[in-house]
């Protein structure tokens, strides 16, 4: 089995090597339970970024997590909410992660664009991601693919939980989107405990076991 990467240690790699603009932020990583593969939280001053990283992933080998850090921290490094999930993951890929993210969407069994807000956004699969790279890139995916034993496959896998959970703190009010639907969380509710529980393709959101909402799974 390989031995699980140190979060913080990892951070600060990718940091240093790709997102300059958050050296002065103070990073927190974790393992924990989400109902997602990640969640993150920040605020507009992005002087402090919390990323909690779901205990599952800790199967995945530490190019997978790269990209799926990668794509947490092109939230918060875009201007504005940062909560559009394409340009998010194009945010990645033009900091030359595609490599990693494209291993990454593999392990989410993300073979192809994963349509969100009924078409209007998307997490790119791993193809749509394959074809932005340069051939240095593409090259060095094909070597982190080969090391793995990953074959890509066209066949589509059952997506087993949402990729990610935002939480945005603005002023006042504090959004958390799911797959592109948003939701406005009480003002008493602090940190989130975020759980989201599935029952026939429909998806209920809670905080803190406060009941936010609720989304139909598959809604392209």
């Amino acid at each position: 089995m390989a031995e699980i990467p140190n979060l913080s240690t990892l951070v600060e790699v990718i940091i240093s090597s790709a997102y300059p603009e958050f050296q002065q932020s103070n990073v927190i990583m974790s393992w924990g339970k989400t109902s997602s593969f990640a969640q993150i939280q920040w605020d507009e001053s992005r002087e402090e970024i919390s990323i909690r990283v779901n205990h599952t992933v800790k199967t995945w080998h530490e190019s997978g997590i790269t990209g799926l850090i990668s794509h947490e921290l092109s939230h918060p490094a875009q201007r504005g909410s940062g909560l559009n999930e394409m340009k998010t993951d194009n945010d990645a890929i033009s900091r030359g992660l595609g490599p990693y993210l494209a291993v990454e969407r593999l392990f989410a069994g993300k073979y192809e664009d994963h349509l969100i807000q009924r078409g209007r956004d998307r997490y790119l699969g791993y193809r749509s991601i394959r074809a932005q790279l340069t051939s240095i890139e593409s090259q060095h995916l094909d070597t982190l693919l080969s090391e793995l034993g990953l074959v890509p496959k066209k066949v589509p896998s059952p997506i087993l939980m949402s990729h990610d959970i935002v939480v945005f703190d603005k002023e006042s009010k504090t959004t958390l989107t799911i797959e592109g639907h948003q939701f406005v969380l009480p003002q008493n509710v602090q940190n989130p405990d975020i759980k989201l529980i599935e029952r026939d393709y429909v998806t209920y959101v809670y905080a803190n076991d406060v009941f936010l909402g609720q989304f139909t799974r598959g809604e392209t």
